[in-house]
């Protein structure tokens, strides 16, 4: 027979693959959810520790879909374009599975369950990321308004982000490539041949302007950067004061320059700078006839850092050419090329002083 329960214990039911438990406090009823009968419980236990601290905040009838409306309309004007199209688009893929629910009953199940359905409807890890990160910037919100005694999505677990680390160009696919942008009269060729020998974000390159660039002295100073949020452009600072920095421009860069008209404000574009799109389908065109495997625009990026490491840049530069606050980042995103340039001075050892 089971035991019965003591008052403000609480029910607990299994609902599909989790766990409901219910608990009324003060003339209100209470949810929590977990995988297993035992957390379910230890929530319960939580929940009614709360209230006796008096930090328990009354549920609410409000769902994820009527807040995430609103809070997505707040952050109108308060953050950056692009931030606020990585959060529309996150929101745009978790509230046909999350929507519905009452604010006050998500729990890290959900959110993690939620995520799990995106990577199986084929999301990428970066993607995943960037839902996690959009979710919990909306519910720690829902907490400071007191609608939510706890945001859910710290207790799930976030999302890996899966670098491909192999399939990097070689030296002699990185010189192939750029001869057959130096042979392509079009202003996206020079763009993308330009990114490869310079290392800019294409944002960057975008928002510069000629008296951003000193051909004589061949540097140019980064204080811009074009964003495209949904259909639209922005021209903006820098995401961080690292990012507003002096390049120095290699022969072969300068070349390009001298090849562009000088009938604009900006370097690469007039009336209008190309659009994502545009930039992905001359990326591939120049990546086929230059017999390259095929590569996104910002993979450019990387292969700057490489040709850099291969030629034995030190750390330091990296981050200042590369614009990071820190030298951290620049080893947490080119941990595979920096890693390379390790195992190369290894070797060097190897001939200095092995046996």
């Amino acid at each position: 027979m089971g035991r019965r329960r003591g008052n403000h214990e609480g029910s607990l039911r299994r609902r599909g693959g989790t766990w409901e438990g219910a608990i009324m406090l003060s003339g209100r009823r209470y949810y929590v959810y977990a995988p297993t009968r035992a957390e379910c419980r230890q929530k319960l236990l939580a929940l009614l520790e709360r209230h006796r601290r008096g930090q328990l905040t009354p549920p609410q009838r409000l769902t994820l879909q009527d807040f995430a409306e609103r809070w997505l309309e707040g952050c109108r004007g308060r953050v950056r374009p692009k931030t606020l199209q990585t959060y529309q688009d996150a929101m745009r893929a978790l509230l046909p599975v999350l929507g519905k629910m009452r604010l006050d009953r998500l729990s890290s199940w959900h959110v993690h369950e939620a995520l799990e359905r995106l990577r199986r409807d084929g999301r990428g890890t970066r993607f995943l990321q960037l839902a996690y990160g959009a979710l919990s910037a909306c519910l720690g919100e829902a907490v400071r308004l007191g609608l939510l005694g706890a945001n859910p999505v710290t207790q799930a677990p976030r999302p890996r982000h899966e670098r491909q680390e192999g399939g990097d160009w070689s030296l002699q696919d990185m010189k192939n490539f750029l001869r057959t942008c130096m042979e392509d009269t079009r202003p996206l060729a020079i763009l993308l041949g330009f990114l490869l020998l310079t290392g800019l974000r294409p944002g960057e390159a975008l928002g510069l302007r000629w008296e951003d660039v000193d051909l004589r002295s061949a540097t140019l100073a980064v204080k811009r950067n074009l964003i495209w949020a949904g259909s639209t452009w922005h021209i903006g600072k820098p995401k961080t004061k690292a990012g507003e920095r002096v390049v120095a421009l290699p022969a072969s860069a300068v070349a390009l320059l001298r090849r562009l008209p000088r009938n604009s404000v900006h370097l690469f574009w007039a009336e209008k700078p190309p659009s994502t799109k545009q930039l992905s389908q001359a990326m591939r065109g120049l990546c086929e006839k230059a017999g390259v495997p095929p590569k996104p625009v910002r993979f450019l990026r990387r292969a700057h850092v490489s040709s850099l490491v291969a030629s034995g840049a030190d750390l330091k530069s990296l981050q200042k050419r590369m614009g990071h606050s820190h030298v951290s980042t620049t080893l947490n995103i080119y941990a595979y090329p920096i890693t390379e340039m390790d195992k190369k001075v290894a070797e060097l050892v190897d001939r200095a002083l092995g046996a």
